[in-house]
């Protein structure tokens, strides 16, 4: 067998922004902000202490509780205008996931790639009876594909259209 590699025109290839992309519950973004606030409540707790302690120069504290609190309004931002974003679909060949507002990622991870599946519910999903389907590549870790804030109905039908797929590929 003879080796080709023949040159495709940018036209002809498809485009994957035609996918018509589901969103994740809306409740997911309640857990967003749960964990969020949580970790920004140790992050000021700290400087706070120190400042009524007077441990160190007032500045520092006053210093640190600025930083945290820029730092805290772009992950709002990040939040509030990066939730809409969040979102997949499934083509005949791939799995696409797109987020961020800031930084905003669209990740296609082909069928082929993906050698085991798994629905996961933490304790504060389950509370919002929310999971997540998380795709295990082939690999590196980074190339694992993780979709959080579905409903159980959407992550089994996912995971179960990812299995048939991918064993379709093995056969």
């Amino acid at each position: 067998m003879v080796f080709e590699n023949i040159e495709l025109p940018i036209t002809d290839l498809p485009d994957f922004k035609t996918v018509n992309l589901n969103g994740v519950e809306k409740s997911y973004k309640k857990i967003i902000w749960i964990n969020t606030a949580l970790i920004f409540l140790l992050l000021f707790a700290a400087p706070i202490v120190f400042l009524i302690l007077d441990f160190l120069p007032i500045w520092i504290p006053i210093t640190v509780l600025t930083i945290v609190s820029v730092i805290f309004t772009f992950q709002a931002i990040e939040i509030e205008k990066g939730f809409p974003r969040k979102k997949f679909g499934i083509r005949q060949h791939d799995i696409i996931y797109q987020n961020g507002y800031f930084y905003f990622k669209e990740i296609v991870v082909p069928f082929n790639r993906i050698q085991h599946v798994e629905v996961k519910q933490g304790p504060l999903s389950r509370i919002f009876k929310l999971y997540a389907l998380k795709l295990y590549t082939a690999g590196a870790s980074s190339g694992d594909l993780v979709i959080n804030g579905l409903s159980k109905d959407n992550a089994q039908k996912l995971k179960s259209k990812v299995l048939a797929k991918t064993s379709d590929i093995d056969e």
